[in-house]
Formats: structure tokens, C-alpha cells, sequence
């Protein structure tokens, strides 16, 4: 246990050398620091070189960086189009040889399936559409190609009458919505203003009953008056007599 823990190990080089660097430096900046003879209060000149040296430094290394990254783009666009003028003549080559291999293998005379660059050409043996009970028509032949409808003006006017049709009817569906708009609102305005003359008829006959009751009030009060005024009067008068008597 005790060879386990032993402390006494010869110490390492590299951390001795930075801690004598980090020493030299720290007596180095005392003595700077301390010597009056050549310290300068406040400012410290040689730091500051060194930061404006570090500062151009920084600064024309950014700029080789970058005149370093410019000449690569323009070296990069410059291959650029190379690789897209190569895959345009690539492009022009493989036409010009299917082209060649076309008009060499592949001639009008000796084709057997459909030209699809020629639409005219089953059209050409077969007479003009005439109707749907042709002979030479089948179960699963197409029976209407285009320009050979007949009933085709038939079908357009159809079309236009349904489309007419249908417009004039929306037409009167708005029409009779915006009356029945007017209606409601027409109605509306009559029941708004009913209700404001039968508020104001029930205000009028509120305050016509409240001056009957305030004067049925001010007449019972008169009357009130009145006859305690008459018996103060009686008491006085035979009140006298009563007593000599």
C-alpha cells in the first residue's frame, strides 16, 4: 500500500519549463513595471507595438487568404465551363449520331410500325367519317377524330343554350335574393320603427299618469291641509265655551 501512493515522483519537464517561462515572464513585467527609469506611467509601449504588428500581421494574412480564395473561385469557373462546353459537345455528338443512325437504319421505306411524325398517314386509308354504321368500322374502332364530328354544331349549341340556361338562372336566383334582402330589411325598418312608437306611447302615458298622481297627491295634501286647518279652528273657537260652561 505504501508503493502505491508514493508522492515522490521526478516531476515533468514540460510543466517545469512553462512554470520557469510563466516565472521569467512575471520577473520580466516587475522589472519592467518597478524600474523607474525606464517605466512609463499608464502606457505600455512595447505591448502596444506588439498588438499593431499582430494587427497587420492578421490583417495581410486575411488578405492573402483572401486573394487565395478569388484566384481559386476564378480557377473554379473557369473549369466550370470547360465541363459544361464539354458536356454540350458531348450532347451535340450523341444527337448527330442518333441522327445519322436514323436516316441510315431506320428510312421511311423499310419502317413497319406507326410514324407518329406522320398523323396523316393511317388517316390517308380510310374515306372520310360519314357515321357511326360504317362497314369497315369495328367494335373498338375510333369512330370520331377531330374535324369529323357531325353533330359537332349540334353539341356546340346544346352547350350554349345549357350555358344560357344556367346564367339566367343564376341571374334570377340573385335577383330574387337581393328582393328578398329588400324585403327583410324593408320589414325590419317597419318593426323597428313600431317599436319606437310604442316606446314613445308608453313614455307619453307614463308621465301623463305620473301627473295625474302627483296632482291627486297635491290635491289629497290640500284637502289634508285644509281640514286639520278647519279643526285647529273649531278647537279654538268652541274650546272656551266648553270650559266656562
Amino acid at each position: 500500500m505504501r508503493k502505491m501512493y508514493q508522492v515522490d515522483l521526478p516531476p515533468d519537464p514540460k510543466e517545469v519549463a512553462a512554470i520557469e517561462a510563466r516565472r521569467n515572464q512575471e520577473k520580466e513585467r516587475q522589472s519592467r513595471f518597478f524600474n523607474v527609469r525606464t517605466r512609463v506611467m499608464g502606457v505600455d509601449v512595447e505591448a502596444l507595438n506588439n498588438q499593431v504588428e499582430e494587427r497587420k500581421l492578421q490583417e495581410a494574412t486575411e488578405r492573402s487568404k483572401e486573394a487565395a480564395y478569388g484566384t481559386n473561385q476564378v480557377r473554379y469557373d473557369l473549369v466550370a465551363q470547360m465541363l459544361e462546353k464539354e458536356q454540350a459537345e458531348r450532347t451535340r455528338r450523341l444527337a448527330k449520331k442518333v441522327q445519322n443512325f436514323r436516316e441510315q437504319r431506320q428510312k421511311l421505306r423499310n419502317r413497319c410500325e406507326l410514324d407518329f411524325w406522320n398523323s396523316n398517314q393511317l388517316w390517308r386509308e380510310f374515306p372520310a367519317y360519314l357515321g357511326d354504321n360504317a362497314p369497315y368500322y369495328g367494335q373498338a374502332s375510333l369512330q370520331c377524330f377531330s374535324g369529323e364530328d357531325l353533330e359537332r354544331a349540334t353539341y356546340l349549341r346544346m352547350q350554349q343554350e345549357q350555358f344560357q340556361y344556367s346564367l339566367e338562372r343564376q341571374l334570377q336566383e340573385q335577383q330574387q335574393a337581393r328582393v328578398d334582402e329588400n324585403c327583410a330589411d324593408m320589414l325590419n325598418d317597419q318593426l323597428r320603427l313600431a317599436m319606437d312608437m310604442r316606446a314613445a306611447q308608453l313614455a307619453k302615458l307614463e308621465e301623463s299618469c305620473r301627473i295625474a298622481i302627483m296632482a291627486a297627491t297635491a290635491s289629497a295634501n290640500k284637502a289634508q291641509a285644509e281640514l286639520s286647518e278647519f279643526n285647529n279652528l273649531y278647537q279654538s273657537t268652541y274650546s272656551p265655551i266648553s270650559s266656562a260652561i
